[in-house]
């Protein structure tokens, strides 16, 4: 290549940031590593006794459309609106800023699902999960986990599936 530019899109110039994280050519495969993040996390939940829904459609107060990825509850008392997020680590504040951004996007939505799914109380957690390291997913993740009763397993499942799904991004981008 006589550039920097990205060979599939050329608009950016070809990081691996780039590459496992916006580059439309593996748009696809990023996908599919999102969704088995979140079929993971969801079947652990229903291991430990939630009722779990998956890519469940709603509205926000202005009326906009928004799917999440998992709402949980174990009774009619407290749920949770859970969104993995699988992104390029970029900085040791990034946990807190994946919940904070995803709190945002998904707390205008609590009315219409406490009301579908008769809850009393609606909880918003944004889950980062590194796209290339097992240490991003063991402190605020690792904290959810023990905090829901899920097996230490998971942490580790997850980040190994998410680090294949990684790798077989890179190697489709480059071949």
């Amino acid at each position: 290549m006589d550039n920097n530019r990205c060979r599939h899109c050329h608009n950016e110039i070809e990081t691996l940031a780039h590459v496992l994280g916006s580059c439309q050519h593996g748009e696809t495969l990023r996908i599919a590593r999102h969704h088995k993040v979140r079929s993971s996390l969801a079947q652990a939940l229903r291991e430990t006794g939630f009722t779990v829904h998956e890519e469940v459609h709603g509205l926000s107060d202005n009326g906009s459309t928004r799917r999440i990825d998992i709402i949980a509850y174990k009774d009619n008392s407290l749920g949770y609106i859970i969104d993995p997020t699988v992104r390029f680590e970029s900085s040791a504040k990034q946990p807190e800023e994946v919940d904070q951004e995803k709190k945002n996007i998904y707390e205008p939505t609590i009315p219409f699902y406490k009301m579908v799914y008769n809850l009393q109380h609606i909880e918003v957690i944004g889950l980062l999960v590194g796209a290339r390291s097992r240490p991003t997913i063991l402190g605020k993740f690792g904290n959810f986990c023990e905090t829901f009763h899920l097996p230490k397993s998971l942490a580790n499942d997850i980040a190994l599936t998410t680090l294949k799904s990684s790798i077989n991004i890179l190697r489709i981008h480059l071949h």
